[in-house]
């Protein structure tokens, strides 16, 4: 990978990322929340938890996730739905934005990322460690499993294992996938950069190429508007990989930019000003 390219994508991984400033106002925003859950005799504990604990978080797409656990009543009478309501009850008088988004209550702010607060119920100590937790699905129909701890360490433990390459990648499609509409869930990306680098990654846009193969390869059971998506990303990183290889640095960077947008394209202009 030459000079231009390395600098370029280390660039646009730093203007998606949260500053140290926003990274600290968001967790102090989520602290203070949870001091006021805690207070709740509703409420068991609450742990922050989510992009923000990984360090994959992102400018403009990343809210802070909070695990809310919640004293565990009558199954006969508790359903997804009415969790979610009951924890909906507790934060409303205080913060009125707050509002039912999927199977979470989202707390909205004029400035800043939104908080994220996922009603929770103890199902059982997970055996790799830490506990796991009953929240509701998407639609607050089911009960899903949840092992926030287990997942924040695998995916520091990755990073630590992988170094920047791993975090920026997962960043970067982080980003493509929020400005396509998601066709790849967030904790899927995650996923999917783990088991596609297992013990060590490549250069960065090689990443991002084998990163789409793996994707397309498990995506039998997406839409088809999301599994076009996904092939069409794979294609046009691998034709920016196919022009760095031939030496055409400026071929490479027209399909990068292609591929993940103004942003991008912003950062080559600015870099190719300054260089």
């Amino acid at each position: 990978m030459n000079a231009t390219l390395e600098k370029t994508f280390e660039l646009f991984a730093r203007s998606i990322s949260l500053s140290q400033h926003q990274l600290d106002v968001a967790l102090e925003r989520a602290k203070e929340i949870c001091q006021f859950l805690s207070q709740d005799t509703a409420v068991q504990e609450c742990k922050i938890t989510g992009s923000m604990a990984r360090s994959t978080a992102i400018q403009k797409y990343s809210d802070v996730d909070i695990v809310a656990t919640l004293n565990k009543p009558s199954p006969t009478t508790i359903t997804p739905e009415s969790l979610t309501s009951s924890l909906l009850n507790i934060l409303k008088p205080t913060y009125q934005e707050a509002g039912i988004s999927e199977n979470t209550v989202r707390i909205s702010f004029n400035r800043g990322p939104e908080v994220d607060v996922i009603p929770a119920i103890p199902d059982a100590t997970n055996p790799t460690g830490g506990p796991t937790y009953k929240i509701p699905s998407a639609d607050r129909t089911e009960w899903n499993t949840y092992a926030p701890e287990e997942r924040n360490q695998k995916i520091n433990r990755k990073g630590e294992l992988l170094g920047d390459n791993f975090t920026q990648l997962i960043k970067i499609v982080k980003w493509w996938s929020k400005e396509h509409g998601q066709p790849i869930a967030s904790y899927e990306i995650e996923n999917i950069a783990s088991s596609t680098f297992p013990c060590q990654i490549p250069s960065i846009t090689r990443a991002i190429v084998e990163f789409f193969e793996n994707a397309e390869s498990s995506s039998t059971k997406r839409q088809s508007s999301h599994s076009a998506l996904i092939s069409k990303a794979r294609i046009i990183a691998n034709r920016a990989l196919q022009c760095e290889q031939q030496g055409d640095t400026r071929g490479a960077l027209n399909h990068w930019g292609i591929l993940l947008g103004d942003q991008f394209a912003g950062v080559v202009s600015r870099n190719h000003r300054t260089g």
